[in-house]
């Protein structure tokens, strides 16, 4: 009776969730890279190559996430999301540069605002 069994996790992982987010985007790549009128076969490997990208990103940047300052952070949260941003628009209209680069410069300067924002200062001792 005094044994008790270990409280569970019910978050998802580091490992599953940058799994699920590399075949997320990998998926999106490769249908946005295909409406957009390139052949199957080079949507599936912009699709693959992506989405195999983002999952080590993921898993690095994700192991490593919360021990960093609140600065380094932002940075790496705005880097992360305006690069994701900008790929997906240049490959939707098939090229536009600046619409994608404006998109992800947007998108960063948003997400970088808000997690230096969010995300508590550090204490005084």
């Amino acid at each position: 009776m005094g044994q008790h069994a270990a409280p569970r996790r019910t978050g998802v992982g580091t490992r599953t969730g940058a799994v699920l987010l590399g075949a997320l985007y990998g998926l999106a790549c490769g249908l946005l890279d295909h409406g957009a009128g390139a052949a199957a076969g080079r949507a599936l490997t912009v699709g693959v190559v992506a989405g195999l990208v983002v999952a080590v990103v993921a898993l690095v940047v994700g192991r490593r996430f919360r021990v960093l300052p609140r600065l380094p952070r932002a940075v790496v949260a705005a880097a992360c999301a305006g690069a994701g941003a900008a790929f997906l628009v240049a490959l939707s209209d098939g090229g536009s540069t600046g619409r994608a680069v404006l998109t992800g410069v947007l998108l960063a300067l948003a997400v970088g605002t808000a997690t230096l924002t969010l995300t508590a200062p550090p204490r005084r001792r």
